[in-house]
């Protein structure tokens, strides 16, 4: 028996010798040189990949972007003065607050930018979304100039999709989607109060993961007078929509600082601050 195996050890040795002493294998067609780094590759890396392993998608790679949608690539004009503001709005409030520990285990490890808008067979547009908690896709950033009204936009996006990852990280209390349960709708684009209805935005009804993150988005970019403003939309503090929001706003404002330690009002200053500041610039 030792005999058979060592002959079946020699045969095995022999048969791969004479395959690669007889085969001509060719040039693999897979490119293995690295792609040259541009200026702006190098600013990406120097901001976002090497300090908090975050990837900036922004070469066009269809494989990489949400098929069913007709998309274009974002103009790299437009890549950095995006990022210098979410940078400013999204990242460094969050570090100060919560350190660099927290945000390098919580930050999106992907960060994709789509120079269109995604415009659905339904009439209805994709700006943002984050998948499986490793990345965030932001599109539309084409389509017009950076001015007030777009600082507040990618603000708001960014925030919003954000909070999708701390959610997925960490579940937000079961009480949070009881307290409109039944009132979530498929068209909410059809609404034109949602004050009335206990939701903080037209969005916030789509389902109660949303209503979490439009709550969360909304308080920072909103300053405290206009914040509560809204509320008031509601109706009168006695009145069932206002009493929704109120509670949608505790657990919000409990989750976060219980789950990440982040003090809202303190993050919502520092995002209304940084605000400003880009704004007086523009």
């Amino acid at each position: 028996m030792r005999h058979l195996k060592y002959a079946l050890i020699a045969a095995c040795l022999a048969c791969f010798m004479a395959c690669s002493d007889d085969d001509d294998f060719q040039e693999s067609i897979l490119n293995s040189v690295p792609e040259p780094q541009t200026p702006l590759d190098e600013w990406i890396w120097e901001t976002f990949t090497k300090e908090y392993n975050i990837r900036v998608i922004y070469k066009w790679k269809t494989f990489e972007i949400t098929p069913e949608l007709n998309l274009v690539p974002t103009e790299e004009a437009k890549i950095i003065p995006f990022l210098e503001i979410i940078r400013k709005v999204w990242m460094l409030p969050y570090i100060d607050l919560g350190g660099a520990p927290f945000f390098k285990e919580t930050a999106p490890k992907q960060i994709a930018l789509v120079g269109s808008i995604g415009f659905m067979e339904d009439g209805l547009y994709l700006l943002g979304e984050a998948e499986r908690g490793r990345r965030i896709t932001i599109l539309g950033l084409n389509t017009r100039p950076i001015n007030e009204l777009r600082v507040k936009q990618f603000t708001h996006d960014f925030h919003h999709e954000y909070t999708h990852i701390l959610n997925q990280l960490k579940s937000y209390p079961p009480a949070f989607e009881a307290i409109s349960a039944g009132s979530y709708t498929t068209s909410w684009s059809q609404i034109t109060n949602s004050y009335v209805e206990g939701f903080i935005s037209p969005y916030a009804m789509a389902d109660a993961n949303e209503d979490f993150a439009e709550m969360v988005s909304y308080f920072v970019i909103l300053d405290a007078a206009t914040w509560d403003r809204r509320l008031q939309a509601a109706g009168q503090p006695t009145s069932e929509p206002y009493r929704k929001l109120k509670e949608k706003e505790t657990i919000m404002l409990q989750y976060m600082k219980n789950m990440y330690n982040i003090d809202m009002y303190e993050l919502r200053n520092r995002v209304q601050v940084e605000m400003a500041k880009i704004i007086a610039e523009l």
